[in-house]
């Protein structure tokens, strides 16, 4: 059988969805990475809290407990703009993941095309050997019958 139309196709559609599953790959690697980040700022924050209520207790100067503050103030919007970046990578994982998506049904789309193709090729093939071996079995019988051996 001579190449489908849709073997091409369908060599573009596996391309496309190699790509897009490496821009999935990348894109949730930068979601572990936006987590990671977002728990390290977290845990770094309760640790220098915990610093700031046991160092009250023992007693702090009011410049000391002003810079605990400020400096935590910064560790809070820190973390707040990890988490702003963190539910970012998270949406754009979730857009690459579609994108994916939507390659792979294009690719199965392809490939069921090329199936039916064949399959269609297979019964024409099927039809035109059984209407040679129906044409050589009349011409076998009419010259059977009409005193032809």
């Amino acid at each position: 059988m001579a190449q489908s139309k849709y073997t091409f196709l369908i060599k573009l559609a596996e391309d496309k969805q190699a790509a897009a599953a490496e821009r999935m790959r990348q894109a949730q690697a930068k979601v572990l990475e936006a987590m990671s980040r977002q728990e390290q700022l977290e845990n770094f924050r309760n640790e220098y809290r915990e610093r700031l209520t046991t160092g009250g207790m023992k007693g702090m100067s009011i410049a000391q407990w002003q810079d605990f503050q400020k400096f935590l103030g910064r560790l809070d919007e820190a973390v707040r703009i990890q988490q702003g970046d963190t539910e970012f990578a998270k949406q754009r994982f979730i857009m690459e993941r579609q994108a994916w998506r939507n390659e792979h049904k294009k690719l199965k789309a392809y490939e069921k095309l090329l199936e039916r193709e064949r399959e269609r090729e297979q019964l024409l093939q099927a039809r035109r050997e059984q209407k040679a071996t129906d044409e050589f079995a009349t011409r076998r019988f009419w010259d059977q019958t009409h005193g032809e051996d």
